[in-house]
Formats: C-alpha cells, structure tokens, sequence
C-alpha cells in the first residue's frame, strides 16, 4: 500500500513528534503553552510544526479537558481611557496564564451588555470579565449560566460573581474633604443619570457636604467630556449662583466642564476649582493639570485578573469582594495659590 505523506494528509501530532524527536505529549504541552517545556524543546517542536504545515484545532483540544482557556471580557466604554487603564492591567494580571481574551464593547445598555454575556457564554468561555455593568445581579446570574465571573468598579451582590472596585463612597467624601480644605463652600458635583448604578461618589459627596453644614449642588450629566462641557453651559446659562469648587463624577465630565468654563472666561482654578475622578492619563498632562481622584484603574484589572484565574482553577467560596483605596492626585486645577475665598459680608 503507498503511504501518505504529512504533505499530502492533515499534518499531527505525532508528524510534528517524529520530525522533532520528541514525545507526542511534549508536543501537547506545547501546543498547550505550558511553562513545563524547555526552552529548547520548545523552539524545536515549535520549529518542525512550521516546516510541516502543523496546524492545530486548538478548540477541539481544549473541548475536550473541559476548558477553553478563553476567557469573555466587556468594557462599558471605550472612548473612555480608564478603561484602557484596567485593560491593561487585565493584560499584565493574566500573562503567563495561557488564556487567550475575547473582548466586547457595551454601550451603558444593560440588554447589549447580557447579549455579549451570552455570546460568551455560548462560546464556552472559561469565564467572564465586566469593567462597568450596568444591569442587574438577577440578569448577569442568569446571562452567566453557571460560567465564573468577575464585575470591576462595581459592588454586585450576584452568585458566582466577585466583584474589584475602588471605594467610590470615599472618592467623594476625598474630593470634598480637599475643597473644604482650601476655603471653598460653594461645592457642585456634576453627577451621572440617575439611572445608572454608580451613585456611591454622589453619596459621598453628599454625606462629607453635610459633614461640613454645605448645602449641596448637584447637577447631571453623561459620563462624557461633552455631557460636561453641554451640562456647564446650561447652568451658567441658568443665573444660579456659580459655585467656587465643582467635583465631577469622573474626569472625562471634568475636562468639559473646563472647556465650558474656559469658552465663557472663567479661569480654573481663579474662578472656579475642579476635582475629577479616575486619574486617567490625560489628568496629569500639563495643559490639563487636573486634580483627581486615583481609582488605581491598572491594579483593579490586576486584582480581577488573579480573582478569575482561582475561580477557573476551582476556588470555591461565596463571591469575594475586594475594594481598594483612592488617593486625592492634587494638581493646577485646585491649586490654592489661584484663588482666595471672597471676604464675609459685612
């Protein structure tokens, strides 16, 4: 009987194995990425699997151990760079973990948000990663189907589910805490929608205003620099009193706020200091020098990253939540030397 060649019939293991000289096994662990391969085997089975045209159907290998080594990850936004930050925080948490990261993009549409949950799930993802969920515990439970997952930036309360978030209540009470400080009183906060479920800076803002005998001024926008540039023209529009401080809900909102400032006169920090929130990298730009409140947005996606590979690698336990501390970054925008409260009335 002529045989075939490897040439001539879909290349195997076993090809690869003789033409390298090594086990079939080691050739799996290879294909595996395992770090229990030499470097110089590895690059000697790496090497004939090229000359032979290997190609392996990593999904029915990974079917079949009942793993996918694929882990689903949604980002609520983009256009937004702290998300860029836990991203790569993600990056830097799973590598060397020998997982591969489908990424979804979602729209603060809870029922876009469940529907990529659900493509990954029916993928056979291995677990599921959300940085700023925006539905319900109820509906990510039963999206999940079983399948580990972890929500950054929130606190949810959902089986299966950790959650990695910075203490939002204390960004507030800190961007309030650094305004009273310098002498401010009149403090707004450009707020989200109502809707969305990220109200714990507002509370802290709001709790640290009655601790200080303020009344609070709020004011709502989108998560966007120009949802803060539009929501800042209505209010000086509006007559009412301007505040002296303004603590935006995160620093997208902040950059336009001061953009609206900037096109009405107004000097930041002379007229009007402001407070963000999240330190993306933008912040600290010396054209910008905004102060803001550090969410530690690489380390959230680090800490993610470890909770999902000990879920996957069977951790047992309820839900974990693990909360880090923010830090005041203090920069031009609330600098003390631009502004000196106005004299008491007489």
């Amino acid at each position: 009987m002529k045989q075939t060649s490897p040439s001539q019939r879909s290349v195997t293991m076993e090809d690869v194995a003789r033409e390298a000289g090594v086990s079939r096994a080691l050739v799996s662990l290879v294909m595996r990425d395992s770090p229990k391969v030499s470097p110089a085997k590895r690059t000697a089975v790496l090497e004939s699997a090229a000359a032979l045209g290997y190609s392996p159907n990593r999904l029915a290998s990974r079917l079949a151990s009942h793993r996918t080594h694929t882990l689903g990850v949604l980002f609520l936004d983009l256009h937004n760079s702290v998300f860029a930050d836990i991203h790569d925080g993600l990056s830097a948490g799973l590598a060397g973990s020998g997982n591969q990261v489908m990424v979804a993009v979602g729209s603060a549409d809870p029922r876009t948000e469940l529907e990529a949950v659900r493509s990954f799930v029916d993928l056979r993802v291995d677990g599921v990663i959300l940085a700023g969920y925006t539905g319900t515990s109820e509906d990510l439970t039963a999206a999940l189907r079983g399948t580990p997952g972890v929500v950054i930036t929130r606190e949810l309360e959902a089986d299966g589910v950790d959650s990695v978030l910075t203490d939002d209540f204390r960004s507030g009470v800190l961007a309030v805490e650094h305004l009273y400080g310098l002498g401010h009183r009149r403090i707004a906060h450009v707020d989200i929608s109502d809707w969305l479920p990220y109200t714990a800076r507002r509370e802290g803002y709001l709790h640290a205003m009655r601790q200080f005998g303020l009344e609070p001024q709020l004011v709502h926008s989108d998560m966007t620099e120009r949802g803060g540039r539009a929501v800042m023209e209505q209010f000086l529009d509006s007559g009412a009193e301007r505040p002296t401080a303004i603590f935006a809900h995160n620093d997208l909102t902040a950059i336009g706020v001061m953009e609206a400032l900037a096109g009405r006169g107004l000097a930041v920090p002379g007229d009007v200091a402001i407070v963000g929130c999240d330190n993306i990298e933008f912040a600290a730009s010396p054209l910008i020098g905004l102060t803001s409140i550090d969410q530690h947005a690489r380390e959230l996606g680090q800490v993610a990253a470890r909770a999902m590979l000990d879920r996957i690698a069977g951790a047992a336990g309820p839900p974990a939540t693990r909360k880090l501390e923010p830090a005041l970054m203090a920069r031009r925008s609330s600098d003390p030397a631009a502004w000196s409260p106005a004299p008491p009335p007489p």
